[in-house]
């Protein structure tokens, strides 16, 4: 059936992107689909191989974070405690630390470790780098080459938004003239294929396109840390220098006592998280504390405080910039994890409805390259 429009150069460019800016994406986003619809119960499926260590339960209060703090320090002398937080959601009942060569201010060869609140256990878990999981979201996130993976990540990201809104442009005429959801049966297997990439392709739009705009945002995450580390924090640290040298290890101040000064300072925030003095998230004489919010979009946004590591004052409190921010957000919603189990089983039925119509759609390509064959190769019996 010709095209109504087949003569609309605005048509036929939007036909000629869709088809191959979907064809170029199609390799890499077969295996970002699989991957990722794995990865939307990444914590199940550790928890249920045991990678997630689990506290006993019981009605013991939390020990001071000083004696949890006092046995990391004992089972890795020559680390260097980087960060403390609670995970509640992920951790309950657990202290997550991360430790680090005593000489490094990155974090590229630090460590998790584990300890229980209620008795300042340290508990064996595995480095969620080096589990089934960890191996997927390397190969989903950064294609197992670092900051230029995720680059990558974010091109063919870019390659599927082209293909959604020229699918869209190219989609747009035929809705004039057959019903939405009608699959021509009975006329060939091509024309009931291409029913059913236009009918699935447009109910799983809404869900593609933000997919797809999270993982844009998502691929260009580390290049925008590098961004505010080398500009606002940069700045941060020469405004704040106090002069003062601090024990970057055993600073002065109790790290307990910064939490609770950066919660004082903000009313309505919870602080979860603490990076200890002189590291890449922080200034040599800061403690810098996250203050996560209680309720709505805060809870999956945070502030930053900075607390001299030696008197304990709240130097300064700052929001993110905006572009970190949409990267804060972009994480949970690009992998459904805002809704609890059932918007991740739909986010899970949408990526392999998507697997389909990105399958179904090479196969259209390549059934309409065979047919447009010369005839003697096509039909030899003819």
């Amino acid at each position: 059936m010709p095209s109504p429009t087949g003569s609309s150069r605005w048509f036929r460019a939007n036909l000629w992107l869709h088809r191959w800016s979907s064809l170029i994406a199609t390799p890499l986003f077969l295996i970002l689909c699989i991957s990722g619809a794995i990865l939307i119960f990444h914590h199940e499926i550790d928890e249920a191989l045991g990678y997630v260590p689990a506290a006993a339960e019981t009605a013991r209060p939390p020990r001071p974070m000083s004696d949890a703090v006092d046995v990391v320090r004992a089972a890795y002398p020559d680390q260097r405690i980087a960060t403390i937080a609670r995970e509640p959601e992920e951790h309950p009942g657990l202290l997550s630390f991360f430790v680090t060569p005593k000489e490094d201010t990155g974090f590229e060869r630090g460590k998790p470790v584990y300890v229980e609140e209620a008795t300042a256990r340290l508990l064996p878990g595995a480095d969620p780098a080096d589990t089934p999981t960890g191996f997927l979201l390397e190969l989903h996130a950064q294609w197992f080459l670092g900051p230029l993976g995720e680059v990558i990540g974010a091109v063919i990201a870019l390659l599927v938004v082209i293909s959604l809104v020229s699918g869209i442009v190219v989609y747009a005429p035929y809705v004039r003239r057959i019903a939405f959801g009608v699959l021509r049966r009975g006329r060939g297997p091509r024309l009931l294929q291409l029913d059913l990439h236009n009918f699935i392709g447009a109910v799983v739009l809404g869900w593609l396109s933000i997919v797809t705009i999270t993982g844009l945002c998502l691929g260009f995450g580390t290049i925008a840390l590098a961004v505010w580390q080398n500009t606002e924090l940069h700045s941060l640290k020469d405004q704040l220098d106090t002069g003062r040298r601090v024990d970057r290890e055993n600073p002065p101040y109790a790290f307990d006592r910064a939490l609770a000064a950066a919660e004082a300072a903000m009313p309505g925030w919870q602080a979860n998280s603490i990076v200890f003095p002189d590291t890449d998230l922080s200034t040599p004489q800061h403690y810098t504390v996250l203050l996560y919010g209680q309720q709505g979009v805060r809870e999956r946004l945070f502030r930053i405080a900075l607390v001299e590591a030696d008197t304990g004052r709240v130097a300064d409190i700052r929001d993110l910039p905006t572009y970190l921010q949409a990267i804060q957000v972009s994480q949970p919603l690009h992998f459904g994890d805002y809704g609890g189990v059932l918007l991740k089983l739909l986010w899970v039925v949408c990526s392999f409805l998507t697997l389909f119509i990105t399958g179904n759609g090479a196969w259209l390509w390549w059934n309409r390259r065979r047919r447009k064959a010369p005839e003697a190769i096509v039909e030899p019996a003819a």
